[in-house]
């Protein structure tokens, strides 16, 4: 993986992310937004191609409400070519225009929804009681009785934590919720371990961190880090900032070589429950750090049949042998 810059892109070529927050900075302009996302809906097959509803000046001004032309005109002309694309047929959303309109329909509803009861799976830490709350748009697992996987850099007791849209979180139950964010999170994995941000296409930086005074145990966490793992990965968007840090055993489950391997053995790892997953990466793989130069050595499942990667300080892929 590239290691790429250390800085937040903020600059991006044609348009850049501040000018796009003053672009939608106005009530005219996110209603045209609005009103030609409501025109195209029915009729958009992104994966397909890129047609879609076009509506012409009038009726776009019409539906907007808006009775001034030079007016209208103007606040439209800021939206063209990067949210809104001028056709022969009229005025439709670009590609970034139905972006945005998604993200609006993410962001609706409830943002502090109550989610009933706990989750039939017990803690694979400790075999407490996990508890599911959902706040700010944030869906978090959490143990009731001991602190977690992530040590002090999360609330006490994460299991899981995502961001998740709240339209999701209608119709499901605490159970279906957990395998939808696992699903989730997995998905996200495996484009960042391949250096792609699910967010923004751009560039993901991979940087691999140990805990030098590691101590845990099978039975007890390390008393420096607060977390079972020794060593952690960080894959962060240089553009956007989506990032995850993850233990370095869960970052390998998002290469194609392990997907392969594993699913051969009969554990699918893009949809695994939370004691599978936790009992695949306490029992079946092992993990070594090399200190100079820094890196990190993985091996999945048993003997006689195994698959070894080595991963460098930006979690690329230096060795494999099986």
């Amino acid at each position: 993986m590239d290691d790429g810059q250390s800085a937040p892109r903020t600059e991006l070529h044609g348009v850049s992310p501040e000018d796009v927050f003053a672009i939608l900075g106005d009530e005219t302009r996110l209603n045209i937004v609005r009103t030609l996302w409501r025109a195209g809906a029915l009729h958009e097959y992104d994966d397909i191609d890129d047609s879609a509803s076009a509506l012409s000046f009038s009726e776009l001004r019409r539906r907007v409400n808006v009775g001034d032309n030079g007016r209208f005109n103007y606040h439209l002309s800021k939206l063209v070519p990067h949210l809104v694309r001028k056709t022969d047929d009229g005025y439709r959303l670009s590609g970034g225009g139905k972006r945005i309109a998604r993200a609006v329909v993410t962001v609706s509803g409830e943002h502090g929804t109550e989610i009933p009861g706990t989750v039939s799976t017990d803690c694979p830490v400790c075999g407490g009681a996990i508890e599911a709350t959902y706040e700010d748009q944030w869906l978090r697992f959490s143990c009731t009785e001991c602190v977690g996987l992530f040590g002090d850099v999360a609330p006490k007791g994460t299991l899981l934590n995502a961001p998740f849209p709240s339209p999701g979180i209608a119709n499901r139950t605490p159970d279906d919720l957990l395998a939808t964010e696992l699903y989730r999170c997995m998905s996200d994995l495996t484009h960042m371990i391949q250096g792609v941000c699910p967010e923004c296409a751009s560039a993901v930086r991979g940087t691999l961190s140990v805990c030098e005074a590691h101590d845990a145990t099978p039975s007890r966490s390390c008393s420096a880090c607060l977390t079972p793992f020794v060593a952690w990965g960080e894959l962060r968007c240089e553009t956007c900032r989506f990032a995850k840090r993850l233990p370095v055993e869960l970052c390998v489950m998002g290469l194609a070589p392990v997907i392969g391997f594993l699913y051969a053995h009969g554990t699918n790892v893009l949809a695994p429950s939370l004691d599978d997953l936790f009992d695949l990466v306490q029992s079946q793989v092992v993990t070594t750090v090399t200190e100079t130069p820094l890196s990190v050595r993985t091996t999945i499942g048993t003997e006689g049949d195994t698959l070894t990667l080595t991963l460098d300080e930006h979690l690329s892929v230096v060795e494999l042998s099986q």
